[in-house]
């Protein structure tokens, strides 16, 4: 055989090598709304799709001596312990435009440093209860794979305006003065000079070490730099590293009294409790907002079957090279480092090139829905009214090593409201020289268990960790 004739042999059989070859993780659906009836397509009702106003809680999580199980819930929607079992949710307008602000910010703290730019604290969207003092008070913190500080608003609380402080009567903050096992961190200390590599400004006030955080969109934040006593479920961790915030500039108080940073840095919880956790996390954020998931701290047992590892780098990066539509492949060209991971992003953001390749292949798919155009930075949306089934595209997520991850129904529309869904997926915000970033976001990582295992730089998806 020529030379040539055995090259197109080679194309012949390497186009149609199976799907099996790849690491896959592929979604099987125990939900009776949900119904796959090709390779290409799955069918789902609708009803599912839309969030309800009442809570819809899972089983009870479960902790043991080598993991901690909490309830993630989100933080807008009836099961989180700030609405009292009543959704009060912003508009889906409002989350995509609040969205869109923070992946222009996540892409400029990937290209010009954590420490120089800092993520709107209200952005995360999913929030735990952690106790905090002594005696313990419980409060409710955002979860943020994005950033790595713990901090928590304290009194006395000021918002930059002569007499006007944030406390209120139905909101209590943690007051720092009743705790028994509060401290500052001192300055000057080689803590505080750690900090400072963090968190980008800290300054001595008073032989005490403090912080201010500049944000893109204008707000300010001031507070001491403290160690205190945190009870994360059954756990409790003595002397953890966190931020007493006093001093809130130009911003609003949102339902959440705090974060916690699950990032890679110095201040994280995942490595300041490392001793414990092993540097292993990891969560599953549930389909609707009436519903609950969890974060766990500590390799698990209780693992999904379909559980498969792909490579994970500094800040959360991934391997990202290609998402399927159907039978369409097409490729995600970005440069090492440039992908990443996020859990306060809701949509996943793409490189313009790309995105316009995959909004091609999307609607080719979606011919059968009335096309309405584009909300927000959503630029594909169609009229589902009337409607109780769609047929979707399936798609997944490709990545260097070999992973094929399936991405779950309910992360390929966003519904816009009752008649009206939206492709959930976007190009990067066009900030300078960020546009070759992408951001997978949250969106698409509902009902996966997604673990974290930052000693050991991999990162694993499974199909079925939460409804």
């Amino acid at each position: 055989m020529g030379n040539f004739h055995f090259f197109l042999l080679c194309i012949l059989v390497l186009n149609f090598v199976p799907d099996s070859v790849h690491k896959s993780v592929a979604f099987q659906s125990d939900d009776t709304t949900t119904t796959q009836i090709s390779n290409h397509f799955n069918v789902v009702e609708v009803s599912s799709l839309l969030p309800t106003s009442t809570c819809n809680p899972s089983s009870k999580q479960v902790s043991s001596e080598e993991e901690e199980s909490l309830e993630l819930v989100h933080n807008y929607g009836p099961c989180s312990p700030k609405n009292h079992g009543k959704a009060n949710a912003p508009s889906m307008l409002e989350i995509l435009d609040r969205d869109q602000k923070r992946a222009s910010l996540m892409v400029s703290r990937q290209r010009y440093g954590k420490n120089q730019v800092q993520l709107r604290w209200q952005d995360s969207t999913y929030v735990i209860n952690v106790g905090i003092g002594t005696p313990k008070r419980m409060f409710t913190f955002n979860i943020d794979t994005g950033s790595d500080l713990l901090w928590i608003q304290c009194l006395p609380c000021k918002l930059g305006k002569p007499n006007h402080d944030c406390y209120q009567p139905k909101r209590p903050l943690f007051d720092p003065s009743k705790s028994s096992t509060y401290t500052k961190i001192t300055c000057p200390s080689h803590t505080c000079s750690l900090t400072n590599t963090t968190l980008g400004y800290t300054q001595c006030v008073s032989s005490s070490c403090t912080y201010l955080g500049a944000y893109l969109d204008g707000s300010l934040i001031f507070g001491y730099m403290a160690k205190e006593t945190l009870f994360v479920g059954s756990k409790t961790f003595k002397g953890i590293m966190f931020g007493c915030n006093e001093v809130t500039f130009n911003a609003t108080l949102d339902k959440t009294d705090g974060i916690i940073g699950l990032g890679q840095g110095f201040l994280s919880f995942v490595e300041q409790t490392s001793n414990t956790y092993n540097k292993v996390f990891s969560y599953c954020l549930p389909s609707n907002p009436n519903r609950v998931g969890f974060l766990r701290f500590g390799k698990t047992k209780r693992v999904s079957k379909s559980l498969k590892f792909t490579k994970l780098g500094r800040d959360n990066a991934i391997e990202l090279t290609g998402i399927k539509v159907g039978s369409t492949t097409i490729p995600i060209t970005v440069k090492k480092d440039t992908a990443f991971i996020d859990s306060g992003t809701v949509i996943t953001r793409l490189p313009s090139k790309d995105y316009i390749k995959l909004r091609e292949a999307y609607r080719k798919a979606m011919t059968g829905y009335r096309f309405v155009g584009a909300i927000s930075v959503a630029d594909t949306c169609y009229n589902v009214g009337g409607h109780k089934k769609l047929k979707l595209p399936r798609m997944s997520f490709l990545f260097a090593d070999g992973l094929l991850l399936d991405i779950p129904p309910s992360g390929v529309v966003i519904p816009y409201n009752s008649t009206v869904v939206c492709f959930p997926f976007a190009a990067t915000p066009e900030t300078p020289g960020g546009e070759d970033f992408v951001l997978l976001g949250n969106y698409q990582q509902r009902t996966l268990e997604v673990v974290y295992d930052v000693a050991g730089g991999k990162l694993g998806f499974g199909h079925g960790g939460c409804k």
